[in-house]
């Protein structure tokens, strides 16, 4: 209420009898009013309050009731209704006291009229008693409004708090509740009244974009405000993540599920890309670390830092992994390319295509390297203490285009040992030299050579020889060979 009002009270008396009473005897009615300008208090001026009494018919009904009032007490004014006769309430008639002209005062509220009687069931002197009880009068405003509901500001930095402001009358009859998203995606709620004091409610600190639904109940029915919020640089929590064109992050992005962007995933140097559900794109373009649970499906795969794929990384053929820090997988299947400057770390390595590695591939013992293609190493191809390279029965073969040089790494045996055939096992295998010949030096403890060397693809006039060397006495170590 903004405007003072003029209220009007009327107060009926006689016609409900207590159970088990046929007649009540009346001496007097009195009702007080509380004054003052709280929300309690009726009015401020209770001098300006008229009185009226009902029409009455006879003895029985007071002949005449008359009204006394006392307004000296600032907190409270009492109006006395007496009848001339005493009033015989039996049920059949009532008697009406009314307060008008009262100037109600602003504060919404509910006031407690008091009431006392000085009555008797049987109407004996001496019987009389004083009994009290009260009649609450609701003070509200006749036109209900409810409006307005907005933030202090409509922009606020994660982590902060904001103001929610609204428009309603100042009346405690009114119980609020603000609805709300938790930082966790589920629905919340306060109803707390004290935190609605002056129309203000303080939110929690917030990590995303957020809406807010307050609920204002009056005299039993609800009435509803909406409003929202945006926050800077917020946490987001989405189930899938799809993005079309770019997805540019400056810190770090993790994801829980699969990460799926046709036009391509980049990371710059020093910045990570987290996901325990897989990246899959067209185009995964890395200076940071990529590291993907699930697995990492693209188009072309190119990266300066470290792939690291827990769930091993897959090649289709005509694809290409490319990455100058390395690649980092359980297993590394490969019908595409696979490029690492930095080398690949795999359990298993399986490639239907190209393997290339400038910086040398190692196997680590227990461990096995299978290409059904060409195997290139630019630095050599280093094998373990007691690991062979074998090429199974009916397999390929084992080409030298430059030289093949068999050096012994043992300490107490100064010439390596070349086999053709399996170990130990006489065979009719040939070592067929189509360049140089066979040359033979530094030896100091002789050398058996039992085979027969042919050059050239001659027939009879071919060279051959069948010999036993060792140390000889023409002057040096070497074995000649002449024209049969």
């Amino acid at each position: 209420m903004h405007e003072l009002e003029y209220g009007t009270v009327v107060l009926r008396f006689g016609r409900d009898l207590p159970p088990g009473t046929s007649k009540v005897y009346c001496k007097g009615i009195t009702v007080k009013v509380r004054t003052g300008a709280s929300g309690t208090d009726l009015t401020v001026e209770p001098s300006l309050i008229t009185t009226a009494v009902s029409k009455v018919d006879g003895e029985a009904q007071g002949t005449e009731w008359w009204v006394d009032r006392d307004t000296t007490d600032p907190n409270e004014a009492v109006f006395s209704f007496v009848p001339d006769t005493t009033a015989v309430f039996d049920g059949t008639w009532a008697v009406s006291l009314t307060l008008s002209g009262i100037e109600v005062n602003s504060s919404i509220g509910t006031v407690t009229l008091d009431i006392e009687e000085l009555t008797s069931t049987t109407g004996a002197e001496g019987s009389y008693l004083k009994r009290t009880g009260e009649v609450k009068v609701q003070k509200g405003n006749d036109e209900f409004f409810f409006r307005s509901l907005h933030p202090r500001t409509v922009v606020i930095n994660r982590g902060s708090t904001v103001d929610l402001l609204w428009e309603a009358p100042a009346d405690n009859r009114i119980t609020y509740t603000m609805y709300y998203r938790k930082a966790d995606g589920s629905e919340t709620s306060d109803s707390v009244q004290a935190n609605f004091a002056g129309r203000v409610w303080k939110s929690p600190a917030l990590d995303d974009n957020a809406n807010f639904t307050l609920k204002a109940t009056l005299d039993g029915r609800d009435y509803f405000l909406t409003t929202s919020l945006t926050v800077n640089t917020p946490n987001v929590v989405v189930n899938a993540l799809t993005v079309k064109s770019t997805l540019a992050a400056e810190s770090t992005v993790s994801a829980s599920g699969l990460v799926s962007a046709n036009g391509g995933v980049t990371v710059p140097s020093g910045k990570v890309v987290s996901a325990n559900g897989g990246v899959s794109a067209t185009t995964v373009s890395a200076s940071g670390l990529v590291s993907a649970n699930g697995g990492v499906s693209a188009t072309t795969v190119s990266a300066s830092g470290l792939v690291s794929a827990n769930g091993g990384v897959t090649v289709p053929s005509g694809k290409v992994v490319s990455a100058n820090g390395g690649v980092s997988a359980t297993t590394v299947s490969a019908s595409g390319l696979v490029s690492a400057n930095g080398g690949v770390s795999a359990t298993t390595v399986s490639a239907s295509g190209l393997v290339s590695a400038n910086g040398g591939v190692t196997v680590a013992a227990g461990k096995t390297l299978t290409v059904n293609g060409p195997l290139a190493a630019n630095d050599g191809l280093t094998m373990a203490a007691g690991k062979n390279i074998t090429i199974p029965l009916g397999g390929g073969e084992l080409v030298v285009a430059d030289a093949f040089l068999a050096k012994s790494h043992k300490s107490n045996v100064n010439w390596p040992k070349v086999e053709v055939g399996p170990t130990g096992i006489k065979t009719e295998g040939n070592i067929i030299v189509s360049g140089s010949p066979i040359f033979v030096q530094n030896v100091n403890y002789g050398v058996r050579l039992n085979a027969t060397v042919k050059i050239g693809s001659g027939g009879a006039a071919g060279w051959k020889a069948t010999a036993y060397w060792g140390n000889t006495t023409d002057g040096d170590n070497n074995l000649t060979i002449h024209k049969r």
